[in-house]
């Protein structure tokens, strides 16, 4: 049994990229945690995680929360939590959270970024000038056309509300439907085959559960217009991505920006780098703002210390 005296110095285990940054800023706000970051192939990390009492994570092994009888809280380094799901059973009566109202702008500007680069024929240019090869060619407005954004919460509503800044029309596709302000119409996700003919982009902002995986899959992709475009700012397992690719390879579908996919980082040998109708990007669509996501963890740890609720709180059932 774990005596009261262990207790009085909590534990901390960092398990990101940015582990190291994040210690910094934690340790100097709040010098009372005991503070380990997680490394490859670390011995001691493990046998700290036996004792921690916060997690705070981006990814980490399967079995990393094995034997955490201490902990109490895990705090997600972004927005989504399927890093943290994949990790079930998750010792009881731990609280998972994750990042609220941080990612929104950066991911909209990201998408309303693109589809100015799809409709501009941006790719077109570049290559024409390349070539040294003048033939002028017309390029289709954004304004007036179609956005279908799956995933209402608040990277969602953003792009949403960007969109629609630019003059989009806005077809908003959430768990249930109901009135969203930034969007035009809303559908319930059971309608979204509805949505799907008059979509000139398809733009997937919803977390990965076991509801939304596979959400995309080659029978939805025909649904879309020929000359759609799908833009993925989500997960990878949100689309079958072996259909995604038979059907960019036989133009049934105009192009996709991929930020994420189920494998991460991209394998070289994937046929998505070599296709002329897919953007590829580095999952960096909400980039990671260390200061502000060490804010927003030191803002939910004074809240963790005196009993407060937590900002975030994900609801384990639906896995958001």
């Amino acid at each position: 049994m774990i005596g009261e005296d262990d207790r009085s110095v909590e534990k901390l285990l960092i398990a990101s990229g940015d582990g190291d940054q994040y210690r910094e800023i934690i340790a100097a706000a709040a010098p009372e945690l005991e503070i380990h970051v997680l490394g490859d192939d670390d011995p001691a990390g493990r046998a700290f995680a036996r004792e921690m009492d916060v997690l705070f994570a981006w990814k980490f092994p399967r079995d990393l929360l094995q034997g955490a009888e201490r902990l109490r809280w895990i705090q997600s380094t972004g927005a989504g939590v399927d890093h943290i799901m994949a990790a079930r059973p998750l010792p009881q009566g731990v609280t998972v959270t994750r990042m609220v109202d941080v990612f929104g702008p950066a991911m909209a500007e990201y998408v309303l970024g693109y589809l100015f680069a799809v409709s501009l024929g941006v790719r077109q240019a570049l290559d024409r000038q390349r070539d040294r090869h003048w033939q002028p060619y017309a390029a289709r407005p954004l304004r007036g056309r179609v956005a279908v954004v799956v995933g209402l919460g608040s990277i969602g509503r953003e792009v949403c509300r960007t969109l629609r800044s630019a003059g989009l029309r806005v077809i908003g596709v959430s768990r249930r439907g109901g009135d969203v302000p930034e969007a035009d119409e809303v559908l319930p996700v059971d309608r979204l085959d509805e949505a799907l003919p008059v979509a000139d982009f398809l733009v997937l902002a919803v977390p990965l559960t076991d509801e939304s995986r596979g959400l995309i899959d080659g029978r939805r992709v025909r649904l879309l217009p020929r000359h759609a475009w799908l833009v993925n700012v989500g997960r990878g397992g949100l689309v079958h991505e072996g259909e995604l690719i038979d059907a960019l390879r036989a133009s049934q579908l105009g192009g996709a920006v991929l930020d994420v996919f189920e494998r991460e980082p991209l394998p070289p040998e994937s046929p998505l780098w070599e296709l002329d109708n897919v953007y590829v990007t580095p999952h960096v669509a909400g980039p990671d703002d260390v200061p502000v996501n060490a804010g927003h963890f030191l803002e939910n740890y004074r809240r963790f210390k005196a009993g407060l609720p937590l900002a975030g709180v994900v609801d384990l059932d639906r896995g958001y």
